[in-house]
């Protein structure tokens, strides 16, 4: 018992991803052993939820919603790039180098991973989706069906900025990790900038929800709460690969619980909060609201005219007499007809 205890605590340990995938000899400061385990433990921890989520998908009652369904694939997505991203970070791939500006933590060649920046611009755009659910009561009242489509084009053009916003924000900050020189710094400041912006757009959604009856407070409170984690992102970013101020292994520790919480757990909570208080009928009449085709077009007045001719009741014999405002020239020249034949 003893022997296999230990045999499954060996295979527990073991970890040779840095041996099998070195880092380039001319890198001086790069991830160890110690980093690449805890890489590993965040990277099965988005394979779990990936896992989790893709069985609630295909399986169980919730499948048969389609908004419900659609709603899903925020967490699922979002977990299974980072699950594929940290499983490139811990394999200690998907890098390049780059020489330090400052040696606080070491002098030389510095590894920065460009994976996770791409899984940041992959993942941000659904986590912004998701708040956008939570924030915009429009999901949840949809009394007023001649504003439809006013209202989903303004929260496509809502959600459309802040996803731009975002998106300059990862590019900043990758950008900024590539250069040497400390122009890098102008780079972190635009990223700054566009982070700012989309955190105001955010809290002022959330102000404006806590207006309305149909709002969440758990779920507002929840993304006023994670601004906090948001912020930290520059900061760590100024440790690392700006500052050179700690070490990688310490840097992976600091990304990895901050893309746990923001990519894992805040999905997670705020889709299933959105599941249980999002009302299906606005996607519904969304879809269904359009305007006639073009072949159905409006009765003329000739066919008006002819109908209620048609449709006027009147027993053999009876004399046909044009219904009120409809010109009965027609009518008294059939009866002349009729006298002239008698």
């Amino acid at each position: 018992m003893s022997a296999a205890v230990s045999t499954l605590s060996d295979i527990i340990k073991r970890n040779d991803a840095v041996n099998v995938n070195p880092p380039n000899p001319i890198i001086d400061l790069h991830i160890t052993e110690h980093g690449s385990d805890w890489l590993w433990a965040v990277f099965s921890v988005f394979a779990l939820f990936a896992i989790v989520h893709g069985f609630i998908y295909s399986f169980t009652d919730v499948r048969k919603s389609g908004l419900k369904r659609a709603l899903l694939t925020i967490p699922l997505f979002n977990s299974a790039v980072f699950a594929f991203a940290y499983y490139t970070y811990a394999s200690n791939l998907g890098y390049t180098w780059i020489l330090t500006e400052f040696n606080h933590a070491g002098t030389g060649f510095r590894q920065i991973f460009y994976a996770k920046f791409v899984a940041w611009f992959l993942g941000w755009p659904l986590v912004l989706a998701i708040f956008q659910i939570i924030t915009n009561t429009s999901f949840t009242t949809t009394e007023d069906e001649s504003d439809l489509l006013k209202k989903f084009i303004s929260l496509f053009e809502a959600l459309f900025t802040r996803v731009l916003a975002i998106e300059v924000f990862v590019l900043g900050l990758l950008i900024g990790a590539l250069i040497e020189s400390t122009y890098k710094w102008g780079y972190f400041i635009f990223a700054v900038v566009f982070q700012l912006f989309a955190i105001y757009l955010v809290i002022n959604d959330v102000i404006v929800s806590f207006g309305s009856s149909s709002h969440s407070v758990f779920g507002n409170a929840l993304i006023l709460a994670f601004v906090i984690v948001w912020i930290l992102y520059p900061v760590a970013w100024g440790l690392s690969e700006g500052g050179n101020v700690i070490q990688p292994d310490s840097e992976a520790v600091f990304y990895g619980i901050l893309d746990l919480i923001t990519f894992g757990v805040i999905p997670i909570i705020l889709t299933w909060i959105a599941i249980n208080n999002v009302d299906e009928e606005f996607f519904t009449k969304i879809w269904h609201f359009h305007l006639k085709p073009e072949n159905e077009h409006a009765p003329t007045a000739t066919e008006d005219v002819e109908k209620a001719v048609g449709e006027t009741p009147r027993h053999s014999g009876d004399t046909a007499v044009a219904p009120s405002g409809v010109p009965d020239t027609g009518v008294a020249q059939a009866q002349a007809e009729a006298e002239e034949r008698i």
